[in-house]
C-alpha cells in the first residue's frame, strides 16, 4: 500500500495535523473516492477537477499496485482490486491515518455526482461526536425488514466516532461477511457490530439525492448526490 504525495506537501500535512491534534481541533470533512483501473484516469480525474478543491482533503482509493497517478491527485493504492477488499482497506486506512483529524468522512464512487456546497452545508449543521451512518437507505435482499445499508452510488457519511467503534470489528467482518457489493458489506458490518442502520434524516437534516429518470440529468448514467 502506498500513498502518493510530494515530500513538501506531506511535511505540511504532518505539521498541520500535529498542531491541530495538540489544540484539539479537527477539520469537518474528508472525502474518499473509490476508483478503479478502468476509471482512475477518466471519472476520478473529472471528480478531482470539479469538486475536490471544495474540500479540505480528497483521496482516491484504488486496488492498483503503483498506478501512474494523474497530476494533482492524492491516490492511495491498496494493491488488491476486489471491491469488498478495497472497501475494507479504505475504511481501515481512514481510521488509522485520519481518524483523529476529521469529524466526518464521506465515501463515494467515482461515478457519483456531488454538489460540494450542499455536502459542506450538511456536515456544517450536524453535531460531531455521535455515531452516524447517513446516505440513501436501501433494503438488503432477503434481509430483516428494518435493516438498511447506504447505497454506494449516492455516497454516504460516516462519523468519526462510528469509524472508531467499527475499527476493532473490521477483520471479523472481512472474514465472516459474504458479499460481492462493498456498500452492502460495510452496511452489514455496521449493523451487526454497532446496531446502526443507514439513515436519510438526522437532526432535521435530510440527505438529498436524485435519480436518473426523475430529476437527474438524462445524459448521465450514474446516480447523483445532493
Amino acid at each position: 500500500m502506498s500513498e502518493f504525495e510530494c515530500p513538501s506537501e506531506r511535511l505540511s500535512l504532518i505539521r498541520t495535523r500535529y498542531i491541530h491534534t495538540e489544540l484539539g481541533i479537527r477539520e469537518r470533512l474528508l472525502v474518499g473516492v473509490l476508483t478503479s483501473r478502468a476509471t482512475l484516469n477518466t471519472l476520478a480525474v473529472a471528480v478531482n477537477r470539479t469538486v475536490a478543491h471544495h474540500f479540505h482533503r480528497t483521496f482516491f482509493f484504488t486496488g492498483l499496485r503503483s498506478p501512474k497517478v494523474p497530476h494533482g491527485m492524492a491516490v492511495v493504492a491498496h494493491g488488491d482490486d476486489r471491491p469488498v477488499w478495497l472497501m475494507y482497506e479504505t475504511v481501515r486506512h481512514l481510521h488509522q491515518h485520519y481518524g483523529l483529524d476529521y469529524d466526518w468522512f464521506f465515501l463515494a464512487q467515482d461515478d457519483t455526482y456531488m454538489q460540494a456546497e450542499r455536502l459542506a452545508e450538511l456536515v456544517g449543521h450536524l453535531s460531531a461526536g455521535q455515531d452516524l451512518y447517513m446516505g440513501r437507505a436501501e433494503e438488503f435482499i432477503g434481509g430483516e425488514e428494518r435493516a438498511r445499508y447506504c447505497h454506494g452510488g449516492y455516497g454516504y457519511l460516516l462519523s468519526r466516532s462510528l469509524l472508531a467503534r467499527l475499527q476493532p470489528h473490521l477483520d471479523t467482518c472481512r472474514n465472516d461477511i459474504l458479499s460481492v457489493r462493498p456498500d452492502e458489506w460495510l452496511g452489514r458490518c455496521i449493523i451487526d457490530y454497532l446496531g446502526l442502520s443507514c439513515v436519510e434524516v438526522h437532526q432535521e437534516m435530510t440527505y438529498r439525492y436524485f435519480e436518473l429518470g426523475k430529476n437527474a440529468d438524462p445524459e448521465r448514467e450514474d446516480r447523483a448526490q445532493f
